[in-house]
């Protein structure tokens, strides 16, 4: 009897193995056969998933987004973990942040990359717009300007942080997001619904 395979996991760990060579090589040096061989697969197990290497890196962005995505909503409590869940804190969140990184030049010319960028911070920006609304007596038209800040903060931490990680190690993150959230909505929520 054939071996039953799950087509969607298989193409998970494809991506998984693309952003681990993305994260390693950069962009621009990606190989379907380096991809394959992180995997541990041919090339042709690749081509019977992805029809070409550029849908083999969309769907490592969109599998950095989805982990960026469930620790930030599922695994977070507070909007602090919320929103540090997205920095490089530890090596699997520095690879992401590489990978992340690497997709905005590319995103400046290729429409599809773009539009998953714009849907990742459209997400990012609703998860933190519910969670605001929830936790803080933030007027609603300020919920929106708040959560973009929120983003802001993050984004400046991540590329900080990825681009010198030696300088700005897990602590030093953490420590600073305390400080710009503390400052952002200290007047509107209270300590223990930020932290």
């Amino acid at each position: 009897m054939p071996k039953k395979v799950d087509h969607t996991e298989r193409r998970r760990a494809f991506a998984e193995a693309a952003v681990e060579v993305i994260g390693k090589q950069g962009l621009d040096a990606v190989r379907l056969v380096d991809v394959a061989r992180v995997a541990g697969v041919t090339t042709g197990s690749l081509t019977h998933y992805f029809n070409d290497k550029d849908q083999l890196i969309a769907a490592a962005l969109e599998e950095v987004i989805t982990q960026a995505h469930r620790r930030g909503n599922e695994d977070a409590g507070s909007l602090f973990e919320a929103a540090a869940a997205f920095l490089p804190l530890d090596e699997s969140g520095q690879l992401a942040a590489r990978v992340w990184l690497a997709f905005f030049d590319q995103a400046l010319t290729s429409e599809t990359l773009a539009d998953i960028h714009r849907q990742y911070y459209d997400e990012f920006q609703s998860s933190l717009v519910e969670r605001l609304s929830k936790e803080s007596e933030v007027p609603k038209e300020r919920l929106t300007m708040l959560a973009n800040a929120i983003i802001a903060i993050v984004d400046g931490l991540l590329v900080r942080a990825t681009l010198d990680p030696n300088g700005w190690p897990a602590q030093k993150q953490l420590d600073h997001l305390n400080l710009m959230l503390r400052s952002l909505l200290g007047d509107t929520m209270r300590a223990e619904e930020i932290l």
